[in-house]
């Protein structure tokens, strides 16, 4: 089965007796079904792999019922799902109150009594052995379980994004997410110290955790990449095509699409004419759409299979001056041995040097002469994308990242339970 926006569903191998059994309640911020966005790709495959050797039962939260929808899909992989739908408005309306009331405005937006009831009576009936956040926002429901470890998976420091969205906005949302990053920074401090141990995806992050939140232990545990479904597919054929993919209405894929467009594809068009722009992802935003009259550049909306676009492509972009952790859109390009060119920012988060894949870039003129270069001679972008290729097939692949999470998190339990007997 291909999901829309990229990922395939696996069938999982015949059930296994493993050596350690383990409840496990995953508290996640979206049900992780389809695998359709970053988040969801990395939550669906960390339930998956847990629920190979583990009892999993997953608390979620869903804007709608169509969400709400996918819960059997992970049921039928032998896990319990219970899930809280609410309205984004409300969401959005209890994110404001906060405001004013001193708590983060992320975790307000997160919270549901619906779904505390649901944790709590499933905590009634089950004896969990651990309990796993997805995202530092979902912590506040870890007090219904106060004498179960935690182990928190942060993915990235988000109180570092809004500092960051900080910088690009003037008053007064500039002083909403200043005071956001320090309340979230807080938050997240609390949430760390009560953990046995929190994840995040790059060594960079990590550096970041140590130094704003001592006293607390982080590991690295990185995405990773299907390397069967997202494999180069023959030579490419003879393109002036550049590609992005990404969610449409995700703030820095806005951003970055639309400096790339206004910035960057001028530049490149002067020197390769023919060159075109092909915008892929879910969701588009109004101001995406209309880029789309720009000349040379192209939105589809949602696909059905993001792989075409990327091999047809001559090279991918992450022009991405909002960034943290890694991409998983620059993965999935690395393994189609298409080269990506990436910002600064978007470097940071993949564990290569120049030239394995990637070609980072400081600034728009850069960013084009790189993109011009890659067009220009195929041989050099040929050689570039199989380096790329090699280097998710060494370091990002899915198993290798889970066992990590796998033994982090029974290295939490203090006193596992006896082999399961299925």
């Amino acid at each position: 089965m291909i999901v829309p926006g990229s990922q395939r569903i696996l069938p999982l191998p015949p059930p296994k007796i493993p050596s350690t059994h383990l409840n496990i309640l995953y508290i996640a911020q979206r049900v992780p079904y389809p695998p359709n966005r970053g988040d969801k790709i990395a939550s669906f495959n960390a339930v998956r792999f847990l629920a190979q050797r583990h009892k999993v039962h997953i608390a979620a939260l869903a804007d709608s019922h169509d969400e709400a929808a996918f819960a059997p899909e992970l049921e039928k992989l032998g896990m319990i799902v219970d899930v809280a739908v609410r309205k984004p408005m409300r969401a959005r309306l209890g994110a404001v109150k906060a405001v004013f009331t001193g708590a983060p405005l992320s975790v307000a937006y997160y919270h549901s009594d619906d779904l505390a009831r649901m944790i709590a009576a499933r905590a009634a009936r089950v004896k969990f052995d651990v309990v796993v956040i997805f995202s530092s926002s979902m912590g506040q429901y870890v007090n219904l379980l106060p004498n179960v470890p935690l182990v928190a998976d942060f993915v990235d420091l988000d109180s570092r994004k809004w500092e960051l969205y900080a910088s690009y906005n003037s008053w007064p949302r500039a002083r909403i997410y200043s005071l956001e990053e320090r309340r979230l920074l807080n938050y997240e401090r609390e949430i760390a110290r009560k953990a046995k141990v929190t994840v995040v995806r790059t060594e960079a992050e990590r550096d970041d955790c140590k130094r704003l939140i001592p006293g607390a232990r982080f590991e690295v545990v990185s995405n990773g990449v299907d390397l069967d479904f997202f494999r180069p597919q023959g030579p490419k054929p003879p393109s002036a095509n550049i590609v992005f993919t990404g969610v449409m209405d995700y703030f820095p894929n806005m951003q970055g699409v639309e400096w790339f467009c206004s910035e960057i594809l001028p530049e490149v068009q002067l020197n390769i004419p023919g060159a075109s722009f092909t915008i892929v992802g879910a969701r588009p935003s109004s101001r995406v759409i209309a880029l789309g009259q720009q000349p040379g550049v192209i939105v589809t909306g949602q696909v059905p299979d993001v792989r075409p676009y990327i091999q047809n492509a001559a090279a991918a972009v992450a022009p991405l001056l909002l960034a943290r952790g890694i991409q998983n859109k620059v993965l999935e390009a690395m393994a189609m041995g298409t080269p990506v060119v990436v910002t600064r920012a978007a470097f940071r988060g993949v564990d290569a040097l120049e030239g394995e894949g990637v070609l980072p870039a400081d600034d728009a003129k850069e960013f084009a002469a790189k993109v011009v270069q890659l067009l220009n001679d195929p041989a050099m972008a040929s050689r570039i994308g199989k380096k790329g290729r090699k280097l998710v097939e060494n370091r990002y692949v899915w198993n290798d990242q889970l066992a990590r999470l796998e033994a982090l998190i029974e290295e939490a339990v203090p006193h596992p339970r006896a082999a399961w007997k299925g």
